[in-house]
C-alpha cells in the first residue's frame, strides 16, 4: 500500500515533475512540469464518477487561476487516485486536457525503469518523512532527492579507476595506471595520447582528493542533471575536464595532472549562469552557494599543487556552456558570442600550448636531481621510465651524462646517440652535438644539422647564442 506522500516523494524524484503546492482544504498534492505544460494532481483514494466530472469542471473553470499558481501555460492536469482500483477517464476542451487515473501501484505512472529496480531492495519510510521532503523549500534538498544516473555512472567510474589504481599503487608497487592515464604536456603533444585530455579526469591522487571531488560531482551533478537531463550532464563533464585540461597544459608543461576538479568547476559555471538566467538568485541559496565556495576554497588548501589553471578553465567553459544550453532565455548577441566562445577558447588554448617544448615529468625530476648532483636519485628517475616503458630522447640524454660522470665515456656515446636519432630537436642533444662539431671547427656540418631548427622557439639560452654565432659567420 503507498500513500500520496510518498507517491509525490517517488515521483520527483524519478520524473520531470517538481513539487508546486499542497492543497490542504482539498487534501491535495499539486506537482509541476514546466517542459511539458502539464499539472499532476495526487489524491488519496477513490472517486465516484459524479464527482470526478464535478472536478474536471471546477479545474476548467479555475484555469486562469491555475495558471497563475504554477507560472505557465497549463495545457494537461493529470488526477492519480492512489492505491484504488484502475481506471481511466478523460475530458478535452480546446484549452485544456483533463486525464483522471486510478491506479493500485505508483509503478504504472513512473515510467523510469531504475524505480522498478530501487523498489525491490528499499524499504518504505513512515509517512512524515516523505512529507517532510516535498515540502521542504529548502532547493539543495529539492535537488539532492532526484535521482540522477548519469551523476551514480561517473561516480562509479570514478570510483573504479581510484580502487584499481590504489590496488596497482599499493599491492603490486607500480604507478603504471597514473603514468598513462594522467595528463602531461609530453604524453598528449610529442606522444600523441590525445585520450589523456579526458582519461585524467576520472584519476585521483589519493583518498582525501578522491572523496573532495566525489562529493562535488555528487551534488553539482545532481543539479545539473536534474535540471538539464542526464546528456547534458555528460557532455557538460566531458567537455568542460577536456577545456579544463588543455588550459593547463599552456601553464604546466612538466609535471603531471590528474583529477576531476576541472569538471566539477564546470558545473558549478553552469549552474552560476542558470542562476542568473532564471533569477533564481534567493537568499537561501545564494547563503549555501557561498558556503560550498569556502568550504571548497578550505579543503583545497589542504592539498599540494592545486590545479587552478584547470579550475579557471572548467568554470569558464561551463560558463559558456550555461549560456548556450539557455541561448533562447539571452541576449542574442551574448548567445552568439558564448558560440563563438565556444570553438575559439580550446582552439586557441591548444596552438598556444602546442607552442611549447616540454618533457616527461620523470625526465624533468631527473634532470634536476642531476644538475643538483644527485646521481643517485637522478638514476632512480630514469630508471621509471624505463621500467614503464616511457623512456624519451631526454631519458637517453640524462641516462648519457650520468655515465659520464661514472667515466663509462663508451656507453654515454652510446645513449646520446640514441638520444639524438629518437629527437635530433631535442635542444640537449642538439647543443652537445653542436659543441663537440664546433671545438673541431666543423661550421659546415653544424650547419647541416641545425638547418630546420627555428632559432626563434629555441629556448635553451646557450643553444640560441651557438645557432646566432652560425649565422653570423654565414652558414
Amino acid at each position: 500500500m503507498i500513500n500520496k506522500w510518498q507517491a509525490a516523494y517517488e515521483i520527483v524524484r524519478y520524473t520531470k515533475y517538481v513539487f508546486s503546492r499542497y492543497d490542504e482544504v482539498a487534501d491535495t498534492i499539486w506537482l509541476k512540469n514546466r517542459k511539458n505544460r502539464s499539472l499532476m494532481i495526487l489524491v488519496d483514494g477513490q472517486f465516484e464518477d459524479e464527482e470526478i466530472e464535478t472536478t474536471t469542471k471546477i479545474l476548467y473553470d479555475n484555469k486562469a487561476n491555475i495558471d497563475a499558481a504554477v507560472d505557465f501555460n497549463v495545457s494537461k492536469i493529470y488526477v492519480h487516485y492512489i492505491d484504488c482500483e484502475p481506471f481511466k477517464r478523460q475530458f478535452k476542451s480546446k484549452a485544456l486536457k483533463v486525464i483522471h487515473t486510478g491506479t493500485d501501484s505508483i509503478a504504472n505512472v513512473i515510467l523510469n525503469p531504475f524505480y522498478k529496480i530501487d523498489t525491490k531492495y528499499k524499504k518504505s519510510k513512515p509517512l512524515d518523512w516523505y512529507k517532510k521532503r516535498v515540502l521542504s523549500s529548502n532547493p539543495l534538498e529539492t535537488y539532492l532527492i532526484k535521482f540522477t544516473p548519469m551523476t551514480l555512472i561517473l561516480i562509479m567510474i570514478n570510483t573504479l579507476i581510484f580502487l584499481t589504481n590504489l590496488f596497482y599503487i599499493h599491492i603490486r608497487d607500480s604507478v603504471h595506471i597514473t603514468n598513462n592515464l594522467g595528463l602531461t604536456h609530453h604524453g598528449v603533444n610529442q606522444d600523441t595520447e590525445f585520450y589523456r585530455l579526458i582519461s585524467s579526469a576520472f584519476l585521483h591522487a589519493d583518498v582525501e582528493h578522491f572523496l573532495f571531488n566525489i562529493f562535488a560531482i555528487y551534488v553539482l551533478g545532481k543539479f545539473v542533471e536534474s535540471i538539464y537531463g542526464s546528456t547534458k550532464m555528460l557532455i557538460t563533464y566531458v567537455l568542460t575536464a577536456i577545456v579544463a585540461n588543455i588550459v593547463s597544459l599552456v601553464f604546466i608543461t612538466n609535471a603531471l595532472s590528474l583529477g576531476a576538479s576541472g569538471a566539477t568547476y564546470g558545473m558549478m559555471g553552469l549552474l552560476v549562469i542558470h542562476l542568473l538566467v532564471y533569477k533564481k538568485v534567493q537568499k537561501k541559496l545564494i547563503f549555501q552557494v557561498l558556503v560550498a565556495f569556502v568550504v571548497i576554497g578550505i579543503l583545497t588548501s589542504f592539498f599540494s599543487n592545486i590545479n587552478h589553471y584547470a579550475h579557471a578553465g572548467g568554470f569558464i567553459y561551463g560558463l559558456i556552456l550555461g549560456v548556450i544550453y539557455n541561448f533562447k532565455k539571452v541576449d542574442f548577441k551574448i548567445a552568439i558570442g558564448a558560440f563563438i566562445l565556444m570553438i575559439v577558447l580550446p582552439v586557441s588554448m591548444w596552438m598556444i600550448q602546442r607552442d611549447h617544448v616540454s618533457y616527461q615529468p620523470y625526465d624533468e625530476e631527473a634532470l634536476r636531481y642531476f644538475y643538483e648532483k644527485d646521481y643517485t636519485h637522478a638514476l632512480e628517475k630514469v630508471n621509471e621510465t624505463f621500467k614503464y616503458g616511457n623512456e624519451t630522447s631526454m631519458s637517453y640524454y640524462i641516462l648519457g651524462k650520468l655515465y659520464e660522470v661514472a667515466g663509462d665515456d663508451a656507453a654515454a656515446e652510446e645513449n646520446f646517440n640514441v638520444a639524438f636519432e629518437l629527437d635530433p630537436k631535442n635542444e640537449y642533444v642538439l647543443k652537445r652535438k653542436l659543441l663537440e662539431l664546433r671545438k673541431n671547427q666543423d661550421f659546415e656540418a653544424m650547419a647541416k644539422l641545425s638547418e630546420d631548427v627555428n632559432v626563434n622557439k629555441v629556448k635553451d639560452e646557450e643553444l640560441s647564442v651557438i645557432l646566432e654565432e652560425l649565422s653570423f659567420r654565414g652558414y
